[in-house]
């Protein structure tokens, strides 16, 4: 991964407000061809095993589970962080997956078509998690999304935040080999043309940073290989998620040449959906 060097902005002025973003429950839903068999048990044994204190709380159709270890403060109370499972009522599922989840798919050729072949569909989120620091709530869910994904064995898992469709299998090799490249399920790097312009620019974004209240970047370019730009974004968001949301008005990024200084403005995203970004702009 690129260092990266920041230049404070030296000017006295009174600086404007600070836009941020907040954080937000963190979504995937597990996709099915046939209907799903979900055992609380068994989902309980295998989340003993990565944490130390685990409890199903489980009731009607939604598995709850709970982990002391995790505490979340309120102004009157203190309470363990949960996660769940919502099963649809009255097994009325309806498969809801928006066009952009395979739009930006660029490591699953197979995306579209298995998740269009799928019939149910499983909602796994957070609770009550948003108050933790982002680092152990993102390991906390992604933790918990593995460990049903594995259980249940979905055919497709839809990323709510990251908008696109992941391979199940790969998604369960990857955090059981201690690789947990732990950003690529819930973060996306996409890339569109901008009509009408001269300079036939394109502009790629990051997106699912939000979703931890961090902000997310994007780069409009017409003179760079787009996969290189990709992969500067890639670097950006794992280095935001690494040291937080350090970058201020007129700090610099290193950009796709060594020793470059590509200066960063904080601004609302220019396509959907809507969420403060890192504006990037290549000299």
């Amino acid at each position: 991964m690129k260092s990266f060097n920041f230049f404070k902005n030296k000017s006295k002025d009174i600086p404007e407000e600070r836009l941020e973003n907040y954080p937000e429950m963190l979504n995937c839903k597990l996709l099915f061809v046939d209907e799903p068999k979900i055992d609380a048990d068994e989902i309980l044994i295998e989340l003993k095993k990565h944490f130390n204190q685990v409890e199903n709380i489980s009731q009607d159709k939604s598995f709850i589970f709970q982990f002391p270890e995790f505490k979340i403060e309120l102004e009157d109370a203190t309470i363990p962080a949960q996660c769940l499972i919502a099963v649809p009522d009255d097994n009325k599922f309806n498969i809801e997956i928006p066009d952009a989840a395979f739009q930006q798919n660029w490591n699953w050729e197979e995306a579209k078509q298995i998740a269009e072949n799928c019939n149910y569909e499983i909602l796994i989120t957070d609770f009550m998690s948003r108050n933790l620091p982002y680092k152990e709530r993102v390991n906390l869910y992604m933790t918990f999304l593995a460990v049903v994904t594995k259980i249940t064995q979905p055919n497709a898992v839809y990323s709510f935040h990251g908008e696109k469709i992941i391979d199940p299998e790969q998604l369960i090799e990857n955090w059981e080999s201690g690789q947990k490249p732990i950003l690529d399920v819930l973060c996306n790097v996409r890339l569109y043309n901008i009509s009408d312009s001269e300079n036939n620019e394109l502009i790629m974004d990051s997106v699912g940073l939000h979703s931890f209240g961090l902000a997310d970047f994007q780069i409009k370019f017409s003179e760079f290989e787009a996969n290189d730009i990709a992969n500067l974004l890639w670097n950006y968001v794992y280095y935001v998620f690494e040291y937080g949301d350090v970058i201020e008005n007129g700090n610099t990024l290193e950009g796709i040449e060594s020793g470059s200084k590509w200066k960063c403005e904080r601004q609302i995203a220019a396509i959907s959906p809507e969420r403060v970004v890192i504006n990037v702009l290549p000299n």
